[in-house]
């Protein structure tokens, strides 16, 4: 009979629960910090353990796990060498926002929920274009949570604002879903592990196929589909469809203005087919059917909804993008505007227009001053003088290439800069392309005026 060490079988063990450790880290992570408690075996509920720094929780939302402790005789029993040594770090990555803490049956990919306000998270966005390695996800996300209290008054507000937003109760807001079915499940699935959260309500903010594609994945939004198209089938003419009403039961509202939703249906097919070719190998994420229309139509050219007020501003002919407010904390939404790594893409839209649509923003959101805070497209959050900075940007850029083309310089010359260009601005890869944009819009004008005499 072969005889085997103890030493070899406790080796073995500890190598086999190592495997299973790594194999769900999270999990374990999870268990362990939810295990330990103090003497008085308090019931202990996690996420994020109430350490001071940590992601907020939102109060109604379950927790991820709620294990009732079990009493012990003092503080130091049953806590093993490795969580003296070690549970600080590992508290810390169970509580930051970081993909590792997302739980292991969610698919991919892993997401970051990165705290704004209490209630409000960013799902950043990757920088450039879209794809294989990004799987397209280069649209900055917002979720909001929005407690019964505010939901009430909303509801009371009616349709008169724009839309109500209609149902009572606790809502989860995104604005913008993603870039695929795909990603959609993803971050249904990872929202609801992570915060506690099911969607109720999606904004579609202007038609970007990165931005609004997500919502075709989501749990219940065919449901909620069906139910607002014959919401809009019976109403009247004017009348925002779902205002003031309540959806069916786990449906999820697609919100998004009449221009957006328009521009929605005409665009979506041939911007499809150019996505589909920059995702490569994760083109797949798209599936067969990826479009799905908002059920709820905003009109007019400002409103409410909800938490947020809305305005809608022009981006190129029949191009239009609306820019958010979350009015209890001043962050302004403003996808397809502004941009925070700098320079914003430009590429298909009228920069003269662009560049009075941020002065427009800038005038609006002076009445928050140094409070206001805005999310762009792409890059971290800006502060209150984004908007201006962004209109002086276009300003400066229209106006070298009208001098550029005066004096007959080499279009394909390097793009310049120009004294108040933010640091770095010169340098992005986006400049380059606006300069090549800002010349085809700029030269036909300054050609049709005769040189003088």
């Amino acid at each position: 009979m072969a005889i085997v060490s103890f030493s070899k079988v406790e080796h073995g063990l500890r190598w086999s629960l190592l495997a299973r450790r790594l194999a769900n880290p999270a999990r374990w992570i999870v268990r362990f910090i939810c295990s330990k408690t103090h003497a008085a075996g308090r019931a202990t509920g996690w996420p994020c353990c109430g350490v001071a720094g940590a992601m907020p929780v939102v109060a109604s939302a379950p927790p991820v796990c709620a294990v009732p402790a079990q009493p012990r005789a003092s503080l130091a029993q049953g806590k093993p060498v490795t969580f003296r040594r070690h549970g600080g770090w590992l508290l810390w990555v169970a509580c930051s926002g970081l993909p590792m803490a997302q739980a292991a049956d969610c698919p991919g990919p892993a997401l970051r929920f990165e705290p704004l306000a209490a209630g409000v998270w960013l799902v950043p966005a990757a920088s450039g274009d879209s794809d294989a390695g990004n799987r397209g996800q280069v649209s900055n996300l917002v979720v909001v949570h929005e407690p019964d209290r505010e939901a009430a008054l909303a509801d009371q507000a009616g349709p008169a604002g724009g839309g109500g937003g209609g149902g009572g109760g606790a809502r989860w807001w995104l604005l913008g879903s993603g870039p695929s079915p795909a990603f959609g499940r993803a971050l249904a699935c990872q929202l609801r592990q992570r915060l506690g959260g099911v969607v109720s309500d999606v904004i579609s903010p202007w038609a970007r196929p990165e931005l609004v594609l997500g919502v075709a994945g989501l749990p219940g939004v065919r449901v909620a589909a069906d139910a607002g198209a014959g919401a809009s089938a019976g109403a009247g003419a004017g009348a925002v469809p779902g205002a003031g009403s309540k959806a069916p039961a786990g449906a999820v509202r697609h919100w998004a203005h009449a221009s957006v939703a328009d521009a929605m249906a005409e665009q979506c097919a041939h911007c499809i087919d150019r996505l589909r070719q920059r995702l490569g190998a994760a083109a797949d994420d798209l599936g067969p059917d990826p479009v799905l229309l908002p059920d709820h139509r905003l009109p007019g050219e400002q409103g409410q909804l909800g938490p947020f007020q809305w305005w809608l501003l022009p981006r190129a002919e029949g191009r239009w993008v609306t820019v958010w407010r979350l009015r209890a904390v001043s962050l302004w939404l403003a996808p397809g505007l502004l941009d925070g790594h700098g320079p914003p893409d430009g590429r298909d839209a009228d920069l003269a227009l662009l560049r009075d649509a941020s002065r427009r923003l800038a005038g609006w959101a002076a009445a928050d001053g140094p409070l206001a805070r805005f999310v762009g497209e792409q890059g971290p959050v800006m502060d209150s003088a984004a908007p201006a900075r962004h209109a002086a940007y276009w300003d400066g850029l229209l106006a070298a290439a009208t001098a550029a083309v005066g004096r007959g310089d080499d279009e394909a010359a390097a793009a310049p800069g120009w004294p108040g260009l933010p640091a770095g601005w010169a340098a992005e890869p986006w400049h380059r392309l606006n300069w090549q944009r800002a010349w085809r819009q700029v030269e036909p004008q300054v050609l049709a005026v005769p040189p003088p005499r």
